[in-house]
């Protein structure tokens, strides 16, 4: 009894630690997605987004993954100046042609 006590906690704590991330990420976009739509393109080397998720946010800086529909995906570093959102950095997270095969959790594809 005691064994199957400790194995149903282990596993819970697993789903937590895998899903959580994913839970913020869906309020997070949900809160503040509106902000970041289109943004993408101040990279100005991408084509335009099919979805995105905010996995970070404070009110001076965020992170936004960004998946272009089975193209790849990109995390982008947004700084907010004069009340605008301005990229700081962005990196090629996966790629379609095999030029990008980093990881980041929470994964989007």
């Amino acid at each position: 009894m005691k064994k199957r006590i400790i194995i149903i906690t282990i596993i819970a704590a697993l789903l937590i630690v895998i899903f959580l991330p994913y839970l913020k990420a869906e309020i997070l976009t949900l809160l503040y997605g509106k902000e970041f739509e289109g943004l993408e393109q101040q990279t100005r080397m991408m084509d335009p987004a099919s979805y995105h998720k905010v996995v970070e946010y404070s009110e001076t800086q965020a992170t936004v993954f960004y998946v272009h529909s089975g193209k790849g995906g990109c995390v982008i570093i947004f700084e907010k100046e004069n009340s605008e959102w301005k990229i700081v950095t962005w990196q090629m997270i996966w790629s379609h042609y095999g030029s990008a095969e980093e990881f980041y959790w929470p994964y989007y594809w």
